[in-house]
């Protein structure tokens, strides 16, 4: 159930410390046994016990309904809260994360936000603590079998504010009893109200375990292989939307490495986001404040850097003319400049009405509605033309014989409009 040690780390040594914990690795092997038994006494057993008992509504809602704590306790827990703090929540609402987090058995969340908040540091480096570049399955769950060296001398140097925290410290002090109690003996209370404890047990503990270990496991795996880079290209992390809903909208990967203090995932209102609507209705509940969200505006200009970036390693690989270069570049910086500064003036114009309105007479507040009609208009257009010089460039078909962009390509390209 991958516990680690007790001491705390000078300065100066952490960065250096988790580089040489790779270097020797000993075989963890209660982790191991866990990770290796649950499933196969899952498989097992729910096979043996249907087959002799059958199934009931009971145990399918069991496992439903702690599968859905569970994996809420991570993700809007352990992950969005206590690892990027993007969000402030109240004392009620803290404990379900702790207690459910605990069930999930991924660890006390001091151990789990420490893991996390250093794969963000070092992601894709030797000191990412589930690495992809060490290969799918080591990040999958392998780096779960070994123990980290780094608990021999150290611990949490990179969650001082979660040290401070006293009901994060209960949980760590007491996460084994937690595990038992709400892992195994809850559902198999719940399997007893029908007279059926074991079914509970394997259907709400185990099964449940195993579903919930991979799902986040997904995440630091196939989220890091499959999917599009949307926002950033600087490391391995991916958008997969096929992975949105079986992780609570965690598979919106590559935004979430790109603004990870953003309380969402998938931005989108068509994105499959669970925990982002879970965060909503706890707003509505007064159990939620300050969610973090990042301005339009900043992820408008990521999104234009990696267009922009494409279009330039299309055209080296194409063998692009110097004169063509500059006079592409030119509209690219311009449509950039013009749709940033647009999506800037849309916002703002719309942060200052929502902060402002109940302040204002009829007539101003007419004056700024037609203004952000008139900025919104002129985002649009700024987003269109940029869209149409990217898709002129996306038609440039590949270099001749003779390495020539074509004259119907340039002249495409250069016709568009871009101020």
């Amino acid at each position: 159930m991958y516990h680690r040690g007790e001491e705390i780390m000078t300065d100066g040594q952490n960065a250096d410390a988790i580089r040489s914990s790779g270097k020797e690795k000993p075989l963890d092997y209660v982790n191991a046994a866990f990770l290796i038994l649950t499933p196969v006494i899952a498989l097992i057993g729910i096979s043996w016990y249907a087959w002799h008992y059958g199934v009931t509504w009971l145990e399918i809602a069991n496992l439903i309904g702690m599968y859905l704590l569970t994996g809420m306790g991570v993700t809007g827990g352990y992950h969005r809260y206590y690892a990027h703090r993007s969000y402030e929540c109240g004392k009620p609402l803290q404990l379900f994360y702790l207690i459910f987090g605990a069930a999930a058995v991924e660890n006390s969340v001091l151990n789990w936000a420490s893991d996390h908040r250093y794969h963000h540091q070092y992601v894709d480096r030797e000191e990412d603590p589930y690495n992809i570049l060490k290969g799918g399955l080591y990040a999958h769950m392998g780096w779960v079998f070994y123990k980290d060296m780094r608990a021999v001398y150290q611990k949490f140097k990179n969650v001082p504010d979660l040290l401070k925290d006293p009901l994060v410290r209960w949980q760590d002090r007491w996460y084994l009893p937690l595990v038992i109690g709400f892992t195994f003996l809850l559902p198999a209370c719940i399997g007893l109200i029908e007279g059926r404890p074991l079914g509970g047990l394997l259907w709400g503990g185990f099964l449940r375990v195993v579903i919930v270990h991979h799902m986040t496991f997904f995440i630091n795996s196939l989220a890091h292989l499959y999917g599009s880079r949307p926002y950033a290209v600087d490391n391995s992390a991916r958008d997969n939307w096929l992975l949105g809903p079986i992780t609570f909208g965690e598979g919106y990967h590559n935004f979430h490495h790109k603004f990870q203090a953003d309380y969402r995932n998938g931005i989108r209102w068509y994105q499959f986001d669970m925990t982002k609507w879970w965060l909503h209705i706890m707003r509505l509940l007064g159990q939620v404040t300050r969610l973090r969200i990042t301005p339009e505006s900043l992820i408008i200009k990521a999104k234009l850097e990696v267009e922009m970036r494409h279009v330039e390693k299309k055209l080296v690989a194409m063998g692009a003319s110097e004169r063509f270069w500059v006079k592409v570049r030119w509209r690219l910086e311009s449509g950039r400049k013009r749709l940033e500064s647009a999506a800037a003036q849309y916002q703002q114009a719309k942060t200052e009405h929502r902060r402002q309105k109940h302040q204002w007479s009829a007539d101003m507040r007419k004056q700024w509605t037609g203004n952000i009609v008139y900025c919104r208009r002129e985002f649009v257009e700024a987003r269109r033309r940029w869209r149409d010089l990217m898709q002129a460039l996306n038609r440039i078909p590949h270099p001749s014989a003779q390495g020539l962009i074509t004259l119907t390509a340039v002249f495409n390209v250069l016709k568009t409009r871009i101020l």
